[in-house]
This record gives structure tokens, sequence and C-alpha cells, in this order.
């Protein structure tokens, strides 16, 4: 079979990562690491194909020369092979090819090799290949390869491991906290196929147990909040969970999409957001309220809500309507060949589009289909229902960077012009019709379940007159059309350019009355402030100045407000004044676009790897490299600290003061310290040469001290505040695994060489050992320690 095979091997990314895209649209990816091998398969847009054929061959591959590699550094093979020649060849590569047998696409010229280094491509002619090839590898991985840049528009649908391939081995971890149960000294402990158990001190009877999920729990912790005694446990299912230890009952489960947020939609001010695990979650902006009984069976792409109806249409080439009222699903459709990418709802109807190249219209009442369009030569990306004339119309927008508007009762082609090289998504500005999309609001979560009947949408033969927005005969300006892709374009109906607001790259475009915002794969947001008829950055200072409106001007800056440190944006939305981005990293995130305020109400987007509680705040901290606090009775999120450039291995709380501190560390060997009441930050310090895995809050000779251990077994004890050290502990062979002060002035450390050492301080002192025979989990201040064969008691220090 003809494929194309990008492989990156080097010292900039852990492991090799291996793609090969083949000539029947399909796509495979390897990331070869020490733990072992991962694989995704993937179905590709029918452009890749003839995309990537076109570059390589502009590139004049394989004879362009290239220079050696720098020895070390990170290396690119590109690689193209031919079998069956003429056999495989699709349509699309044969009409973009122009090969000179006209029978395989050019494939065959194209075939060979070239290995060059990381920086090397733009000498080669590749960049446009190489653009393709990175955003494949980050997009076929659903984002789990992150090395590579994406630039281009969701070109890889249906995403999954490879069944073929066991999972890495993750290991067999566990985790162990103290504190008290039913009064009483206890600690929990949890173990592979164990949620958690608690058991009694000193006799270790049990005093209850959980186990909820098959995934590994990694992070545990026993407090007391609000009057209750719990135990939060976190792991590799992304979920925190917290039980009252007294009554049984968990309290809260906080999840999240286990993937990209792909779609989002927002009205009265709940968040509808769909992922790429096909689950429809429902949000406000303090946290989830549920998710919703019918999913798809693939990746939800578009989510749009219409008064009580909310539209949805997926990777299974289902169109779903739901009823917010109730939750029921009121039709699924059918009809689409391949993904659905795109929906849109206005004037009693409803329109769909995707792989297939169609543009399906149905009646919102009924389901029924009324009309298929054409006019695209590639997937069609972007939907949205506006007025010419005082009439609706819809427009589009496809991977053949044309745009296009329908009569959507009758399918006459009213308007079309290309907007760029592709187009990912369009929007109508300054504001939508009445009724579509964030002009009504939907129904409360809590109402779904109820048994109300779905309310009816007017169409003009229940003689209600069609929605439209001011026309020039209205003395109002006339509509205008966003397109986001190669750039950010502003049109008016009939295709002439008003206005290009930013070359940038971006695929995901949102508008209300007063703001535009698009969002890039890159995780850059910009959003511009509708003023006098012109579109202005909110970053702008001159916002009252007056600007001619029909001209093509720069724009005085792109607009960029903020860059995502979760990954890039895939869909937006507004509700009111605020603004939602859902982004490839799991995350959403409500925007004041004015204030820069932002809520998160998503839970980590990467394994919980360390838990803490105190009183009332439970903080976490995950392989996504955030820090989260939370209130531990309700899972109220409080606040999201972007704490880490890598893991999040440790959290831990204490007193500085009369203030309440976070510290956390990182596989980025920073340890860290916040303000736990407004999430300010306080310290980094970088002394660690390789990852902290264990912290711990002290007192000495009268401030606040933090302890730190590290893989190389160093602890070193810092001030608070300053960082500064007090005294660094050597002499711990092994990776520090848990530390706690006892008293004012004798440190215990434990070691994966199964020991405890007493230190006392300041003066760094050996005044204990204990064996333990295993790695030690948690100790406690009177002389415990748990590992995963139980307690243990350690010998007390040796007196001064």
């Amino acid at each position: 079979m003809s494929h194309v095979r990008y492989r990156l091997t080097g010292t900039s990314f852990p492991g090799t990562v291996d793609l090969t895209v083949s000539a029947d649209g399909r796509a495979r990816l390897e990331h070869a690491r020490v733990s072992g091998v991962r694989a995704w398969t993937a179905e590709l847009d029918p452009v890749v194909w003839p995309w990537l054929l076109d570059a390589l061959r502009a590139s004049g591959f394989p004879d362009a020369a290239a220079p050696a590699p720098v020895p070390g550094s990170t290396l690119r093979e590109v690689s193209v092979v031919v079998t069956d020649r003429g056999a495989e060849a699709t349509p699309e590569s044969r009409h973009s090819a122009d090969a000179a047998d006209g029978t395989d696409g050019g494939v065959a010229q194209l075939a060979g090799s070239v290995l060059f280094g990381w920086h090397d491509g733009g000498e080669l002619g590749l960049e446009r290949a190489l653009r393709i090839l990175d955003a494949l590898v980050h997009q076929v991985g659903d984002g789990a390869v992150r090395e590579t840049a994406n630039e281009l528009p969701r070109l890889a649908h249906r995403s999954a491991p490879d069944p073929t391939l066991p999972p890495p081995d993750p290991g067999s971890p566990a985790a162990a906290a103290f504190g008290t149960v039913g009064g009483r000294p206890a600690y929990a402990l949890s173990r592979p196929g164990r949620t958690f158990a608690l058991y009694g001190l000193p006799y270790e009877e049990e005093l209850g147990a959980a186990t909820v999920t098959d995934a590994h729990t990694r992070a545990i912790a026993l407090g007391t909040a609000g009057g209750r005694e719990i135990v939060a446990t976190g792991g590799d299912d992304l979920v925190i969970r917290v039980w009252d230890t007294g009554t049984g009952q968990q309290l809260h489960a906080e999840a999240g999409h286990d993937g990209p947020v792909l779609a989002v939609a927002a009205a009265g001010g709940l968040i509808y957001t769909g992922g790429a695990d096909g689950v429809l979650r429902v949000w406000d902006a303090a946290g989830s309220l549920g998710s919703l009984a019918d999913r798809h069976e693939g990746a939800i792409n578009a989510v749009r809500a219409y008064g009580t109806l909310l539209v949805t249409g997926s990777d299974d080439g289902m169109v779903r309507l739901t009823d917010l009222s109730n939750g029921r699903t009121l039709h699924s459709l059918p009809g689409h060949e391949g993904w659905v990418n795109a929906v849109a709802a206005g004037a009693g109807l409803v329109a769909s589009a995707g792989a297939d190249r169609l543009i399906r219209i149905w009646d919102a009442g009924t389901g029924q289909e009324l009309c298929a369009l054409e006019g695209h030569e590639a997937s069609v990306t972007g939907l949205t229902f506006l007025t010419m004339s005082g009439h609706p119309a819809l427009a589009s927008c496809a991977l053949d960077g044309r745009v296009t508007i329908h009569d959507p009762h009758t399918g006459t082609l009213l308007a079309g012009w290309r907007s760029g090289d592709w187009a990912a998504g369009i929007a109508t500005v300054p504001k939508p019709p009445i009724g579509i999309p964030g002009a009504e609001g939907a129904a409360g979560l809590a109402t779904i379940g109820a048994d109300a009947a779905p309310e009816r949408l007017a169409t003009p033969e229940d003689g209600a007159a069609p929605e439209r927005l001011a026309t020039p005969e209205d003395g109002a300006a006339p509509e205008r059309l966003v397109t986001v892709g190669d750039g950010v374009r502003v049109w008016t109906v009939d295709g002439t350019l008003l206005r290009e607001l930013t070359d940038a790259v971006a695929d995901a475009v949102a508008t209300d009355g007063t703001l535009l915002a698009a969002g890039s794969p890159d995780g850059a947001l910009r959003v511009w402030r509708l003023a006098d008829g012109d579109l202005r950055p909110v970053a702008s200072a001159d916002d009252g100045a007056t600007a001619p409106s029909d001209s093509i001007p720069a724009a005085p800056t792109d607009g960029l407000t903020a860059a995502s440190t979760d990954g890039g944006i895939t869909s937006l939305a507004f509700d009111g004044g605020s603004l939602v981005c859902g982004t490839d990293g799991g995350t959403v995130r409500v925007h004041d676009p004015m204030s820069g305020v932002v809520a998160v109400p998503t839970p980590h987007t990467g394994q919980v790897l360390a838990l803490a509680l105190d009183g009332d705040l439970l903080v976490s901290g995950g392989m996504d490299g955030t820090v989260r606090t939370w209130d531990a009775i309700s899972g109220r999120p409080l606040r999201r600290l972007a704490a880490h450039t890598a893991g999040v291995t440790c959290v831990a709380t204490g007193r500085s003061g009369d203030r309440v501190v976070i510290a956390s560390s990182g596989y980025d060997r920073v340890v860290r310290t916040w303000e736990a009441a407004t999430g300010r930050p306080l310290s980094a310090v970088y002394g660690h040469s390789l990852p902290v895995y264990a912290l711990a809050f002290g007192t000495l000779g009268g401030r606040a001290v933090l302890a730190s251990g590290s893989y190389d077994g160093l602890v070193p004890v810092r001030d608070t505040e300053t960082g500064e050290d007090v005294v660094v502990l050597g002499g711990n062979p092994g990776t520090v695994r848990c530390l706690r002060f006892l008293g004012g002035d004798v440190l215990a450390v434990g070691c994966d060489d199964g020991t405890v050492r007493l230190w006392r301080l300041p003066d760094g002192e050996q005044v204990g050992e204990t064996r333990l025979g295993d790695v030690p989990l948690a100790l406690t201040g009177d002389l415990y320690a748990v590992t995963q064969n139980g307690l243990s008691r350690l010998t007390p220090p040796k007196p001064q």
C-alpha cells in the first residue's frame, strides 16, 4: 500500500514517534518510550493525501540534498513507499497531483526518503509537508503526543488506541495517608484493584473500603471538613472522589471529558460540551452538573443550543436533537456518509455537514430531511444561519477554502467565494438572529428528567414570520460573516473582504452582539470588540475613536488576548458577557474578555498524582501540570494554578504566619508556593537537579520552613517565604518518597530503599533509622509508617 512515513527521534522529547499515512485515508501513530509502546489508529479527512503529495512535490522531494544532522539533535525522516502502483490512488490525488501517467497521483515520482535535522525542514522546502505531518502526529494521538506543532483544523477522525498493543505497564502504584476515622487515629491505603481501605491504629482493623474503578489510585488524603471526616482519592481515571468516612456516602466525583473538548455551546448560564469521548456534558461556571444519558458512538464535533433544543453532530455520522427540558433524544438523524463536522439551527431548521461534502437541511420539529445542498469540493467545516434581504440564509465553509450561501428552503445558491487556502469555521457578525445559539436561555439541568413536552419551533409553514436581522432598509449596518482558518477575515454577504484581522491560524470562532473571538490550535485566544461598526482588539486603548467601516485597514494589533496552557483551542461560544473555550487538552474555560478573569470548571486533564486536605480545602495536582483547589465537601472548584511545565508530583499545605500556604512540586524539578486564599504565587525554587516527590511544612526556630525530597535523595529545608536554604540533608540513598516533621526539630525521611531516617535540625545530624523492607508511603507524627504491606512502628530518635 502506498504510504508516507514520518519518523521523529532525538533528545528533545521522550522516545521515538512514528507516523504512517496511507493512500486509503488511514493513519497509524506509534510512540515508543522506556515504559513501552503506545499506538493509535485514525481515519483522515480525504484532503490529507492530496495535500501531502502536493506539498512534497513542491519541495522537490526526494531529490533535495539534506545537510548532515548535528550529532545529538532531534532527527526527522520522511519517506514515501509505493506498492501496487496506480491501484490505490484516490480521486482526490488523481485530481490534484497532475501526474504524468494520471494513474497514481504522482506517488511513484515521490518514492524515496530524506533524513534531516529538526531545523532543516525549511532549508529543504518541506515547511508545508511538515506542517501537515506535525499536525497529524498531534491529532491522531488525540493530543497525547505534544512534541509537534498543531497548526491545522481537525483532519484526523475516529482516533482510537490500537487494540493490538497492550497499554504500557503503569506499574503497581499505591498511596497512603494518616488521619482520623470515627475520632480515632487511622490510615487510608490504596492498592491496585482497590480504590481505598481504612484501618485503625495501632491494631489495623479494617474500618471501611471502596472499589469503584479499575483505574489505579495514585493519591489519597484523609481529613476533616465541614464537621465530617472525609477521604479523597485520585488517579488514572482523572476523577477526584470524596467520601464521608462516617456514613460511607460518596460526596462527589469530579470528572471531565476523557480527551479533547471538540465543541461547546452556551446559553442561560449553562455550558454544553461535546468531547472526543462521545459524551455530552453540562456545566456552569462552578463545575460539572452531569452528562446526558444518550451518547454518540464517536467524537462529538459540533454542538448548538437553540431554545430548548440541543443539536449535536458526531464522528458516527449522526445528527442528534435533544430536548433540554427533559434530557430526551427527540431525533437521531442518519444520512451523512462519514463524520459530521458542523451543525447550525435557525428559522425552524437544522443544518448539518461534514466529510461527505453535502449540507443536509432538516425540519427541526419533525426531523425530516428537506434537502441536501452541494457546492463544496472538500469536507464542510462550518455552518451558520444569517439573513439576506430579510430572508433566512445558510452560510458554509470548507477545507476547499470556499464560502457558500444558500437559501435553506429552496436550495438556491445565493453567493460563493474563496476565503483562503482552507477554512475551519464561520460565524455571523455583529449579532445572530433571534432564536439561534445564545439568543434564548435553555432549561437548566435540574429540569432534565421532568415529563415536559418539547418546545415547538416555529417554521414559515406555521404562519410565523421568519426571523431576520436588521437590513440596510432598517437603517442598520448589513450583516457580515467571519471566517477562520489560515487567517481571520471579515466579509460582506456578497463576498467582499472588509478586513483581515490577523493572518494567524485559527480554527474556532464565536460572536455575540459586541465581541468577536477566534481561537487557534496553538492555544492563542484573540478577541475583538465591535465599536462604531468597526472591529477593534479588546486591548486597544483608542476604543472611543471612530474608524471607517468599509475599508480594509490593518488592525492596531492582532487582538491577542490570552495564550492557553491547556492545549489548542478547539471550540468557542458566547453566553452573555462570558466566552467559553474548549481545548484539545480537555479543559473548559470561562473567560470574561474585558476583565481577563478566567474560571475553569473542568478537573484535571491528566492523571491525578497528588492530594492534600486542609480543613474545607482540597488541593490536587495532576500530570497536566496544574494545581487545583476545591471545596472539599461540595466539590466546587475554587482555583486553578498553572503551576508546572510537567506533571505535579506532590502537593502539601501549611502555615506561614496567619496564611494558609500551598506547596507543589513537579517533574520540572521546581518547588512552588502559593497563597491558598488568593492563588498568588509566593516563591519558586529551582535548586533540585532531579524531580521532587515529597514535601512537608514545619516550623524551625520560629519560622515556617518547607522540606522537599527528590530522586537524588537530597532534602533541602527552606524558608517558606524566601526559598532560602536553612539546611540540606544528604545521606538518603534512593528516591525520597515521604517526609514528616516530628515536633519542631526532627524530620523523618522515607526513601524507596525501604528505610526511614530521622534527622535533627538545623545541624543535620542523623538520630534514628528504621528498616521497613518496603517503600514507605506515608509517615505520621507519632512514629508510624505505612507501606503496601501495612503498618510499621518507627524507632524513636536518640536523645540529644
